[in-house]
């Protein structure tokens, strides 16, 4: 199990480390200046008082000499300061990544209880009606994106039926149901773009373990469908899929970007467009960090979640 750990910590870090240089790379291609942005159009923005700023702000220093005295403050936990607010990013994504975290919860906890619904009606009949439907349904959220399913949710909940509001924010210390109510919106956005990735994955794995001679064993003995389906196919079928919401996981978190402004949530999503519009490099640049490193480290819990449910995983990997 130590050299399974081992590996997986050595694995993320390498990622980690690539994805922080082409993300600062990156985000120095795209066109703009963030100096000009804030100052172009103030009087007396003379050339000299621009390059000045950017002397000031460390963007006329040669790239490799930024890259290195950035990752040189990622070491010590500094993301350093946003071009504009001139306020620690540390401080800025602390006070947003709780509202992204609570989301990115509620859509992942929607998700697994309508996949396993879903499923078990699917798999305890396959080729029924139910079974199509829900396989018709499961190929058309595979094809929608989220800000689609958004627009219509907003269309059909806040403005034609006008049963939910379709932006705001209330801290749920503040007003709990306020902020569940507020949240249903999005959190479905978000979840009905998962749904059919989670439901198709448990499907395939216990459609293959119910022709499994464990389970033919358990037939053979007269155990009921519903004794087999849940007690022999599913907890099987679990620890595969447990991969595959990892993933999801950690593309929700990447993925409510788009969601939180959308409906007006106070996330880090939110933050990183409006610093993306005015091209804060350091906002940008601390927030894809946060969720690399978020999506790393929870497929790195699912997969060490998986080897210690299954030590054939350890084993082989």
């Amino acid at each position: 199990m130590l050299r399974f750990l081992a590996r997986r910590l050595f694995t993320s870090g390498v990622v980690l480390v690539i994805g922080m240089v082409l993300v600062f790379l990156s985000i120095r291609i795209l066109p703009g200046d963030p100096v000009l942005a804030k100052y172009g159009a103030s009087m007396g923005a003379t050339p000299e008082a621009l390059d000045a700023l950017r002397k000031e702000a460390g963007l006329d220093r040669p790239m490799l000499v930024q890259l290195f005295s950035w990752l040189g403050g990622m070491l010590h936990g500094d993301l350093g300061n946003s071009y504009f607010s001139q306020l620690p990013v540390n401080h800025l994504i602390a006070e947003r990544l709780p509202t992204t975290l609570e989301l990115t919860f509620l859509i992942v906890l929607v998700t697994c209880i309508f996949s396993a619904i879903s499923t078990l009606l699917s798999v305890r009949n396959p080729g029924s009606k139910i079974d199509k439907i829900l396989g018709h349904l499961t190929s058309l959220g595979l094809s929608i994106p989220n800000f689609i399913i958004g627009i219509i949710l907003i269309l059909l909940f806040a403005l034609t039926w006008k049963v939910l509001p379709s932006r705001g924010f209330i801290l749920p210390s503040e007003d709990l149901l306020q902020n569940l109510k507020l949240m249903i919106l999005p959190t479905f956005t978000g979840a009905l773009v998962a749904i059919p990735y989670l439901t198709k994955y448990l499907r395939t794995s216990m459609l293959e373990i119910k022709v499994a001679p464990f389970v033919r064993t358990a037939e053979g003995k007269g155990q009921s469908n519903s004794k087999i389906l849940y007690r022999h196919v599913l907890p099987n079928a679990l620890i595969p899929t447990l991969t595959m919401l990892g993933l999801i996981v950690g593309y929700t978190l990447g993925g409510v970007l788009v969601i939180e402004y959308m409906f007006g949530l106070p996330g880090i999503g939110s933050l990183a467009i409006e610093s993306a519009a005015t091209r804060d490099y350091a906002i940008l640049q601390g927030v894809s960090i946060l969720i690399m490193a978020l999506f790393l480290t929870t497929s790195l819990l699912f997969d060490l979640l998986c080897g210690f449910l299954d030590p054939r995983i350890r084993v082989d990997q």
